[in-house]
C-alpha cells in the first residue's frame, strides 16, 4: 500500500482543500477520469457528513492494489468541549450517496463516540465501465406556432455511465418552455447518476408547475435501468427483436406517482429510441425499426423528427447506440 492522503475536516473551506488534494493524489497514483470523479464524490460526501453530524474529523485516501480506500473518522456526539450533543449523531447518517458509489462500505462505532467509515472502490471494475461507451443523437422542435420548446432531450456521461432523459412538459409555448429550462438546469447540476434520487428531486421541483411526462435512464456496462412516467414511448432494438419499453401512467409534479425502475440487459450494438408524443403513432406502429441500426444516431434522430413529427405539438426523439 502506498503512502496515502489525510485531510483534516473542521470547517466548510476544508471541503475545497480536500477536493484539490484528492485530484493531485489521484493524478499521481491512479490517473483515470472515472477514479477521480467517483473518489472525489465519495470523499466530499463523507467530509460533508462530518461537518453536519460529527463535529470535526478527517478523511484519508489510500490505494491498495486495484482498490482505493476512502476513510472518514468523526468525533461523533461529543463536541469540542467533550460535552455530549445529541443533535450530532455521527457521519453514519445520510450515507446513501457513498453507499451507491462504492463497492464496499464498512461502518465502525468508536468506543469513545463517533464513527469510522471505510468506503472501498474497485479500480479494475471502474476501468471496465470506463471502456463502455455509447453514441447519442437527439432532435427536438417546438409547436409550429411557438418559439419556446416544452420538450427536453438531455444526456450526460459520468464515470463510464450515461444518464439519458426525455421529457414532455404539459402544454406549449413560453410557460412550458420555462419549466423545461428549469428541468434542464437541474439536470446539468446533478453530480451523481442514481435515477431514483434524480427522480425524487425532479418531482419535488415540479410540484408548483404544470408537471411533465419523463423518461430517466442509466446505461452502463451492467445494462439499462429506467423510469418512464406518462406518454413517453421507447423501444430497445437488438439484432433479432424490437421490444417496447415499459411505463407507468401519470404526470410528474401534478399527481403522486410511485416510480418503478425497469431493467434490461444490453447486448453489443443495441439501439435505444425514446420519443415524446409529438412523434406520430405510425412510428410506434412500425413492425420493424431495425433500420435504425444502420444509420448514424444524429442522422436517424433528424430523420424521425422530419418525417414523423406532429407540427401542432412539441416533438423530440433521443437515440442511443452501443459501440461495438
Amino acid at each position: 500500500m502506498n503512502e496515502g492522503l489525510k485531510v483534516d475536516i473542521e470547517m466548510e473551506a476544508d471541503l475545497f482543500i480536500l477536493e484539490h488534494k484528492i485530484n493531485k493524489y489521484l493524478q499521481k497514483n491512479c490517473p483515470n477520469k472515472s477514479s477521480i470523479h467517483m473518489v472525489t464524490l465519495v470523499a466530499r460526501e463523507l467530509a460533508t457528513n462530518i461537518l453536519k453530524y460529527g463535529g470535526k474529523g478527517f478523511v484519508t485516501v489510500k490505494k491498495a492494489g486495484d482498490e482505493l480506500i476512502v476513510s472518514a473518522e468523526d468525533e461523533g456526539m461529543a463536541n469540542h468541549k467533550g460535552v455530549i450533543d445529541k443533535s450530532k449523531r455521527g457521519l453514519g447518517i445520510g450515507l446513501d450517496v457513498v453507499r451507491k458509489n462504492c463497492d464496499k462500505l464498512d461502518i465502525e462505532q468508536k468506543p469513545n463516540g463517533g464513527l469510522v467509515v471505510n468506503a472501498v472502490l474497485n479500480l479494475s471494475q471502474q476501468r471496465k465501465e470506463e471502456s463502455f461507451s455509447i453514441r447519442v443523437g437527439i432532435a427536438s422542435k417546438p409547436h409550429y406556432l411557438e418559439e419556446d420548446n416544452g420538450d427536453i432531450c438531455f444526456y450526460k456521461e459520468m464515470g463510464g455511465k450515461y444518464f439519458l432523459f426525455v421529457a414532455d412538459v404539459l402544454g406549449h409555448g413560453k410557460r412550458a418552455g420555462a419549466v423545461a429550462k428549469e428541468i434542464e438546469l437541474y439536470l446539468k447540476n446533478i453530480n451523481e447518476i442514481h435515477i431514483e434520487k434524480i427522480y425524487a428531486g425532479l418531482e419535488e421541483m415540479l410540484r408548483t408547475t404544470r408537471g411533465c411526462a419523463a423518461f430517466l435512464a442509466v446505461v452502463s456496462q451492467s445494462g439499462l435501468e429506467y423510469i418512464n412516467i406518462g406518454n413517453i414511448k421507447g423501444w430497445l432494438i437488438n439484432s433479432d427483436s424490437v421490444k417496447a419499453l415499459n411505463g407507468v401512467n401519470g404526470v410528474i409534479g401534478r399527481t403522486y406517482v410511485r416510480p418503478k425502475v425497469f431493467k434490461e440487459i444490453l447486448p453489443p450494438g443495441f439501439v435505444l429510441i425514446v420519443c415524446t408524443d409529438g412523434i406520430k403513432k405510425r412510428l410506434i406502429q412500425e413492425s420493424d425499426l431495425k433500420w435504425l441500426k444502420t444509420m448514424n444516431v444524429e442522422d436517424a434522430a433528424k430523420k424521425i423528427l422530419q418525417e414523423c413529427a406532429i407540427k401542432e405539438d412539441d416533438a423530440s426523439v433521443l437515440i442511443a447506440k452501443g459501440v461495438i
